[in-house]
């Protein structure tokens, strides 16, 4: 009986060392995604890169331009939760139902757990976007041609929203960072400039504050 006992303990032992790596792994996947999702929301912050996101998610999920900013401006999200509501979306999950949870109060976290989220997906999903925004600015640089008016009338300064403000002090200097070395790759010594105007980045932050015109169109 005693041997029973044991054997009964030591199942229910290795059930519940199970249940927390089974758990541990899942938080493990969630974090990694939060922190690569934020990378994106932290290189948007800049209009210098902001034109440079948005055109890299436009063509990541075949949207507008103009249609991606017109989301962030209805549902106050930074271009991490877009991403976030963006690959809900493609399990399923209509876009309107999200923004009503956000009008409710709820964040983009919360939402995509309630929705059980696959975590692992979307972080890899996230860390790809984020290659390719990198990759982009490289591009952006190495052809050596001014930025030209987007077809759809996007201007990235005008996609501005209180969200925007949500990132650390580190992650935009991270960002900034890595702004820098992309730049700096793809601009070689005969390549000039291709900023349309040198910004204070003082400027964004006080256009964030004030916040745009918001559309109502439907999100």
């Amino acid at each position: 009986m005693i041997r029973n006992q044991r054997k009964s303990l030591s199942r229910i032992c290795l059930v519940a060392l199970l249940t927390a790596a089974a758990t541990g792994a899942l938080g493990s996947d969630q974090q990694k995604a939060e922190k690569r999702v934020r990378q994106i929301s932290a290189m948007a912050v800049d209009s210098r890169t902001r034109a440079i996101v948005n055109q890299t998610m436009a063509d990541e999920f075949h949207a507008k331009r103009i249609e991606l900013m017109r989301q962030r401006h209805a549902m106050n999200m930074s271009y991490g939760s877009l991403f976030i509501a963006h690959e809900l979306t493609a399990t399923g999950v209509p876009m309107l139902d999200i923004a009503l949870e956000l009008e409710g109060g709820k964040d983009m976290i919360h939402i995509a757990n309630e929705r059980n989220a696959n975590w692992k997906a979307i972080g890899d999903a996230a860390k790809k976007l984020n290659d390719k925004i990198d990759d982009n600015i490289y591009r952006h640089f190495l052809h050596g041609k001014a930025d030209e008016p987007a077809i759809d009338k996007y201007d990235a300064h005008t996609d501005i929203v209180r969200a925007d403000l949500e990132v650390t002090p580190e992650e935009l200097a991270s960002a900034r960072a890595d702004y820098e070395v992309w730049k700096n790759r793809g601009s070689g010594p005969k390549v000039g400039r291709l900023d349309r105007q040198s910004e204070n980045d003082a400027n964004d932050t006080a256009e964030i504050y004030k916040g745009p015109t918001r559309p109502h169109a439907s999100p």
